[in-house]
Formats: structure tokens, C-alpha cells, sequence
């Protein structure tokens, strides 16, 4: 059956519901009742795990931005690792126990693409052996990815978890220097090193340990020390280092302009990358000062020029 082609659901004459109602109803419900509904008859099951089918459910959910909330709590002194999720009025919660045994202290989720989660851990955190999952929470199903060669040798400085959507792939991305990273495809269940090259004189001079990138219109984004060779000297900025998924090709794009701030992080909004930043304020009548955040939209993706500050 071609990607393109609508499944027959319940075929038969004791069928009194047409099969594209049906399809129609089944693509609108929530994974949990979907997974259940696989057990009616083969024919759902073959309907309901179609490239289509599953297209058409991602299309139909992915229009709305709130879904819900992930609260990822690592125990550091146990090798459980707790993950919470709720609804977005946070009037439910439900506990999701991880299916694989980490033994590492060190662990976190780098990020999420339509229900699955891409998790990181080290089994040893003297030594590079970095371990990661793609876990999909609603089926209970996970899979641990091949190692990549680069991480034998030295830790990754930033990994990203991303979607590639005219592929229906997924990509994970990890850094390793300035100037190297690997990428791993779901579909060829490979990794692959790609250069980190952006203009002329133009190179990363610095990115936070172990830090996740944010996946938006079709790009990876962290926080990168950008330092660029000009007029006989080095000028160093903080910028915004984006890989694209289609391309592969890595580019750095302006932050607002802003005044020095304790605390900082990229996020979505809306569908529209976001800049958020903290600081104290300086009051000389209270021990602990209370915090100024600000909130920056790009309003038009990749122009600096439409930052936008939503709120203070």
C-alpha cells in the first residue's frame, strides 16, 4: 500500500459505517484509545499503523499548540528516573515509569517530536559511554541507538532531537567541537559526521556542557559564543546556533539586545521561537530580591530584525 493511499478500515458488508467516517473519527482521538483500539480486529490494527493513518493522526494534533506538560525528575543518588506528565490545565497527572534500567546519575530528556522522547545517560561518568533511547511513553515501546564513533573518544557538547517532516524521519543531532558533529537518521538507524561551517572567519568559540538544543520551524537551536575575525581582530557575540534538518547546514542567528542578565533559555511559544531572560532586581529593602523576566518572540523566523519583547 503507497503513503498516499487511504486504508480500507472494517471492509465487509456488515460494515454500516463508511471506512473513511471511520478513519476520520479514529485520527481524531488520543493515542491512548488508539493503542487500545488496535486490539478490535486486524483490520484496525493494519489501519491504525499505516504511514497514512499515522500522518493524518500528527496532522490533526499538531495544530494545536497546547498539548500538555513533561516534568522530568532525575533522582541523582538512585538509578530510577521519574517523569510526570499532565494535562495542560494541570487538573490530571499521570506517572510514567522509564522501561529502561539506568544505572548512570547523570540523565535527562534532550526533547520531543510527536510523542517520543529522546533520552540521554552515561553509565559511566568518568568515561564518554554516552547511552540514548527514543522512547515512545503511549505504546510503552523504546529503542537504543548505535553508538556513534566520535563518542568513544570525548563527550558531546550539545545534542538535539529533531523531526524531518517531508522524510517522516526523526534525526538526532550531538556536538562534539567547534567544527565536527555526527548526526544519527531513525530510518537508516545510522550516524553520520557533518561539518559545522558558517561564513567566512566566522567559528564557534564556546557552548554550554550538555546543553539540548530547541526544535522550531524546522531547525535545532542552542545558545553558541560566536567569534568572528574582523578587521584584524577577534570579536566574540552571543548568538544562536541553528542546524537545519533538511540541509544539514548550520548557521548563527542574532539574539536581542539585550542588558546583561543572570539566567537565560530558548523556548517555543506558539510555534515561534522565544528568548526568555531573568534577572534580579536591585532593591536595598529585601535579603531575597525579587526577579524581572522578559519574554522575546522571533515573529518572523530567521529575521533578527522581528524580535519582539511580548512581555516584562
Amino acid at each position: 500500500m503507497s503513503q498516499s493511499t487511504e486504508p480500507t478500515i472494517l471492509p465487509g458488508r456488515k460494515n454500516h459505517v463508511p471506512a473513511n467516517i471511520v478513519l476520520n473519527i479514529l485520527a481524531r482521538l488520543s493515542v491512548k484509545s488508539l493503542v487500545r483500539f488496535r486490539c478490535v480486529c486486524k483490520s484496525w490494527y493494519s489501519s491504525i499503523t499505516t504511514p497514512y493513518f499515522i500522518s493524518t493522526h500528527l496532522n490533526n494534533n499538531n495544530n494545536d499548540y497546547d498539548h500538555g506538560y513533561l516534568i522530568h525528575l532525575p533522582q541523582f543518588f538512585r538509578s530510577q528516573v521519574c517523569t510526570f506528565s499532565c494535562d495542560r490545565m494541570f487538573n490530571r497527572i499521570s506517572d510514567y515509569s522509564i522501561p529502561f534500567d539506568f544505572s548512570s546519575k547523570v540523565t535527562s530528556i534532550v526533547g520531543s517530536c510527536n510523542g517520543l522522547l529522546c533520552v540521554t545517560a552515561y553509565n559511566n561518568v568518568m568515561t564518554y559511554a554516552e547511552i540514548i533511547f527514543l522512547w515512545n511513553p503511549s505504546i510503552r515501546k523504546f529503542k537504543r541507538l548505535p553508538n556513534s564513533c566520535l563518542s568513544q573518544i570525548q563527550y558531546a557538547f550539545a545534542t538535539g532531537f529533531s523531526y524531518q517532516s517531508h522524510t517522516r524521519d526523526y534525526k538526532v543531532i550531538k556536538i562534539f567541537s567547534f567544527s565536527v558533529a555526527e548526526v544519527y537518521t531513525l530510518s537508516s538507524d545510522s550516524w553520520r559526521r557533518v561539518e559545522i561551517s558558517l561564513a567566512p572567519n566566522v567559528v564557534v568559540s564556546r557552548m554550554e556542557y550538555f546543553s539540548s538544543a530547541i526544535f522550531v520551524s524546522g531547525a535545532l537551536h542552542w545558545f553558541a559564543k560566536i567569534k568572528a575575525f574582523t578587521n584584524g581582530k577577534f570579536r566574540r557575540r552571543s548568538m544562536i546556533l541553528s542546524f537545519d534538518v533538511d540541509n544539514e547546514k548550520f548557521k548563527a542567528m542574532a539574539l536581542p539586545v539585550v542588558d546583561k542578565v543572570r539566567d537565560q533559555s530558548l523556548v517555543v511559544f506558539k510555534g515561534n521561537l522565544t528568548f526568555i531572560t531573568v534577572d534580579y532586581l536591585r532593591t536595598n529593602f529585601q535579603r531575597l530580591n525579587p526577579c524581572l523576566c522578559s519574554i522575546w518572540v522571533m515573529a518572523e523566523y530567521g529575521v533578527p530584525e522581528s524580535w519582539n519583547k511580548l512581555f516584562s
